[in-house]
């Protein structure tokens, strides 16, 4: 891949990492060389400055499976109709893949924005210790970075993680734009189309349950109800963002299945 596509000038350092990593995610669509902790490129704030970092083990979201996805489920079941479910469902399957352009992260993701901020505790130096109100819950997270308490609004935190979302199913189930939108009006528990399942072949055990695109849906606003690894980003005069406080992991706790089609904001940031 490298050789596939050398920059024209030769460049070293944070330029180097930066142009492989930029490849990395435009050309694949991998976002999880996002999920580090160190200080920043100058190549972009989403990029770290040494490739280092990734000897570090970066944090997992819990897996849902069997029993514990079915009480997932059942639980939003009773808490987001058909419409709105899909209508979530639906957002996140038309988010475009991740790409650079001219050193700048244009990166699909979910939006949690900072409500509050305050300082808890001053340490030796720059140093701080705050505490971030966002959704239903608090974030604690420690940097030097100055972050501004009297303008939390800038503040946002962001789940970059789609691929996770959309569960390990994602290429069979969610298809193409086009083939994947949710018919709202539609009254049947499963639409055929891109989601109907390929006959079993006569060598196999038996046919594999088929699931609806209720429950697909439910299924994906389950795993976004779980804590993640956010990324922070402050807003700039000019409207685009910078990632911030990289130096330490922040996890921010999911919302559970206390879900609304209020609570999630599906957009394409563009990072500096």
């Amino acid at each position: 891949m490298w050789r596939g596509r050398q920059p024209e000038e030769h460049c070293e350092g944070a330029d180097a990492l930066g142009h492989l990593l930029e490849e990395i995610v435009t050309r694949f669509g991998e976002v999880t060389v996002l999920a580090w902790t160190g200080k920043s490129s100058a190549y972009n704030s989403c990029l770290p400055a040494s490739i280092s970092v990734y000897n570090q083990t970066p944090y997992n979201p819990p897996s849902l499976e069997g029993e514990e996805m079915e009480t997932y489920i059942a639980e939003l079941r009773g808490k987001l109709s058909q419409q709105e479910a899909l209508g979530i469902y639906n957002q996140i399957n038309f988010l475009p893949p991740p790409r650079f352009a001219a050193r700048r992260l244009h990166l699909p993701c979910i939006v949690f924005s900072v409500k509050r901020l305050s300082i808890l505790e001053r340490r030796r130096g720059d140093e701080k210790v705050y505490r971030a109100w966002v959704g239903r819950g608090t974030v604690d997270l420690t940097t030097a970075d100055s972050l501004p308490p009297r303008k939390p609004q800038r503040l946002v935190f962001v789940h970059p993680w789609i691929a996770y979302i959309r569960g390990p199913s994602d290429e069979d189930a969610w298809g193409s734009e086009s083939e994947s939108v949710v018919d709202f009006d539609s009254n049947s528990e499963h639409d055929t189309g891109s989601d109907e399942l390929v006959p079993p072949s006569p060598l196999d055990d038996g046919p594999e349950p088929q699931v609806d695109d209720y429950t697909w849906a439910l299924q994906m606003i389950a795993r976004l109800g779980q804590p993640f690894n956010a990324l922070l980003l402050v807003q700039q005069p000019n409207r685009h963002y910078t990632r911030v406080a990289t130096e330490n992991e922040i996890v921010v706790p999911g919302l559970g299945t206390d879900i609304t089609p209020r609570d999630i904001r599906v957009t394409v940031l563009e990072i500096l």
